[in-house]
């Protein structure tokens, strides 16, 4: 997949640009995706929108990098996220 000479990161991010530019208008207008509060709709693209920060993809994306910065900060995400590793550990202890 992908051109010669050009890294698999490149092309993942470059695959969700659409949905990058959609997100960021939403994003430009409010503080959470779905409601004045933070929902499981939230939850669940801030596990899409990590993968895309990983490699630096919302660089162009200003109000996406502060949507998923808000998220991360919460210490109940950060417990989440890392009782999902533990799980992910314990099933496989390679």
């Amino acid at each position: 997949m992908g051109f010669p000479g050009r890294s698999p990161e490149v092309d993942f991010v470059e695959s969700y640009e659409g949905e990058l530019e959609r997100m960021e208008a939403v994003l430009l207008g409010r503080e959470w995706l779905v409601a004045d509060r933070f929902t499981v709709a939230d939850l669940l693209m801030a596990h899409v929108l990590r993968q895309v920060h990983k490699f630096d993809g919302l660089a162009d994306y200003p109000a996406c990098h502060s949507y998923v910065a808000r998220i991360m900060a919460r210490p109940t995400f950060e417990k989440a996220y890392n009782d999902q590793v533990a799980h992910f550990a314990a099933a496989d202890p390679v």
